[in-house]
C-alpha cells in the first residue's frame, strides 16, 4: 500500500470518527425553560400644593385684632404610601410672638387657593394653636414636624389631600407697633418609611 493511500485513509478514519463523536454530542438529550420580561422600577413620593407659586399671605398695616385666614389643598401623588408633615425652616422676625396662629386640617369641596369657602374642620383631629413663633420654634423641621393624616389614616396614600386653614389675629400689644414676621415659608414635606 503506498504511503499517500495510507495517508488518504487514515485521513478518512479520523474523519469518521469524528463525525461519530459530533452525533454523540448533538444527540444527547435537551431542555430549557424561561422567565421573561424581569424588570425593578422604584416607587416615588411627590406631595404638591395647589397655591401656584402664589403666597399664602402677605398683608401690611394690621392693626390689633386683624386676623387673615387662608386656605391651602395638599395633596399627595406619590406611589409609595408616605407621611407628610408641615414645617416652618425660616426664623421668625419679632413680630412672631404676638400673631396668634391657628392650624386646622380639613376637606373643601371647591379648594380655590387663598379661599377657604366651604372648608369644613376634620373633626377626628385637633387644630394646632399658639403663636407663629411658637409654631416655628416647635416645627422647623421634618423631625418635628406637625403631621395631620387623612381622617382614619396613619399614611398618606395616592391622591389623598388635606386642606389646611392657616388663621393669623395680631394681638393687642403695644409691643407689637411696627414689628414685622418677615418672609417665611410653610414647608410640607413626604417622607415614605
Amino acid at each position: 500500500m503506498s504511503k499517500t493511500r495510507k495517508f488518504l485513509l487514515s485521513v478518512l478514519a479520523v474523519g469518521v470518527a469524528g463525525s461519530v463523536a459530533a452525533f454523540g454530542v448533538f444527540s444527547a438529550f435537551s431542555t430549557s425553560t424561561t422567565n421573561a420580561g424581569n424588570s425593578v422600577t422604584a416607587g416615588t413620593v411627590n406631595v404638591a400644593t395647589n397655591d401656584a407659586g402664589q403666597f399664602l399671605y402677605n398683608v401690611a398695616n394690621q392693626k390689633p385684632g386683624d386676623s387673615v385666614t387662608r386656605c391651602i389643598k395638599v395633596t399627595y401623588t406619590g406611589s409609595l404610601d408616605a407621611s407628610v408633615k408641615l414645617y416652618t425652616p425660616d426664623a421668625i422676625g419679632a413680630l412672631g410672638q404676638y400673631l396668634d396662629m391657628t392650624v386646622t386640617p380639613g376637606t373643601q369641596a371647591a379648594p380655590s387657593f387663598p379661599s377657604c369657602n366651604g372648608f369644613t374642620p376634620d373633626p377626628s383631629a385637633t387644630p394646632w394653636a399658639g403663636t407663629l413663633a411658637a409654631f416655628a420654634s416647635a416645627h422647623s423641621g421634618w423631625s418635628n414636624g406637625l403631621a395631620f393624616d387623612p381622617p382614619g389614616q396613619t399614611k398618606w396614600a395616592t391622591n389623598d389631600s388635606v386642606v389646611y386653614r392657616i388663621t393669623l389675629t395680631l394681638q393687642d400689644t403695644n409691643a407689637a407697633e411696627g414689628a414685622s414676621t418677615g418672609s417665611h415659608s410653610f414647608v410640607w414635606e413626604a417622607r415614605n418609611q
